[in-house]
């Protein structure tokens, strides 16, 4: 594996090329976007794809996304696209938004898990943009994690989770907003949410008029449409629980447990953590920042062999809602 660090890269250009011209000739690269750090392949190269899989630990029904540095290059990959959906496209790409379409009959089925839709997007992060761009590929890319574990948000994440089994790892800024892209359903009259993210369904209503949420009904997910459907996702080493209810109260529960237990973390507010006694603590000041820290704070507590990870549940509104389908995921669902 070879490792450019391009925050201190004397020839930013000649790491982009070397790595674009590992994924022309059927490589993986591991990349930074503004969600989370991708891995990534050529779309075309079947055998490239698979080894996607292979070194994630990947199941094959578990579709990709296709990562896209141009506007009008969802018209080669897809066919039958709404009017809406390049309405969304205009103001959401480049951006944390994924759209479901019909694909083109010549997008390989590995990528599709066999589906006869894809999922595109187009990534704002200077270093994916040009990765594509100088690549001459579309990208397919999975985020650059072992499969069901947090998603990578820094280079060390990636670096921690692979050895040989990928070829490069581009290190920039850590990723901007911390959680996966929202994807939606684009196929139909509207937008249908089947992963929640940066783009919200309030935002997607003022666009469109109309949206749906559908990932947390029940869907028939032997077939997901969208990664983050079907699989154990987010979930680090220690267990995770979810606190909520007044300050006060959650405060109570979790000084009860630290008694039991001094081997725990708190991931939450400062409000919440100053009454407390845990000393293991990381805070955020508002939602934007907890989306942000919200993965490098699983890997940090599983580094220091942490044995429960207590977190504050958030507010389902704005990106509330994509922690919160990431964070139930990672407790399976449990309450302290």
């Amino acid at each position: 594996m070879k490792y450019f660090n391009l925050k201190t890269e004397n020839n930013f250009n000649s790491a982009i090329l070397y790595a674009a011209n590992v994924i022309k000739i059927g490589g993986v690269v591991a990349f930074p976007t503004e969600t989370v750090y991708g891995l990534g392949a050529d779309v075309l190269n079947e055998e490239a794809v698979k080894k996607i899989f292979a070194a994630k630990g990947r199941q094959a029904d578990n579709p990709l996304i296709v990562h896209i540095a141009d506007k009008n290059d969802i018209f080669k990959l897809a066919k039958n696209i709404p009017d809406w959906v390049i309405g969304l496209t205009d103001k959401y790409w480049p951006g944390p938004l994924s759209i479901v379409l019909e694909k083109q009959d010549f997008i390989p089925s590995a990528v599709t898990a066999g589906l006869e839709s894809v999922a595109i997007r187009m990534p704002d992060n200077i270093v994916a943009s040009e990765l594509i761009k100088k690549s001459g590929c579309f990208i397919a890319a999975p985020s650059a994690n072992k499969s069901g574990r947090p998603s990578p948000t820094k280079a060390q994440h990636v670096m921690a989770d692979f050895k040989d089994e990928i070829d490069v790892v581009l290190d920039y800024d850590n990723s901007a907003i911390g959680l996966e892209s929202t994807v939606i359903d684009g196929r139909g009259n509207y937008p249908i949410i089947l992963r929640p993210g940066a783009v919200t369904i309030e935002m997607l209503i003022e666009t469109c008029g109309y949206a749906e949420s559908a990932y947390n009904k029940s869907l028939d997910i032997k077939k997901p449409l969208s990664p983050g459907m079907k699989y154990t996702h987010y979930k680090p080493k220690a267990e995770v629980l979810i606190v909520y209810g007044e300050t006060s109260l959650m405060a109570e529960k979790i000084n009860d447990l630290y008694k039991k237990n001094k081997n725990i973390a708190l991931f939450s507010s400062d409000k919440l953590a100053e009454k407390t006694k845990v000393q293991k603590v990381i805070t955020y000041q508002g939602i934007n920042e907890a989306a942000n820290l919200f993965y490098d704070a699983l890997r940090l507590f599983d580094e220091q062999n942490i044995e429960i990870i207590i977190c504050e549940e958030f507010d389902y509104k704005d990106i509330g809602e994509a922690i919160m389908n990431r964070l139930k995921k990672a407790a399976g669902e449990k309450y302290l």
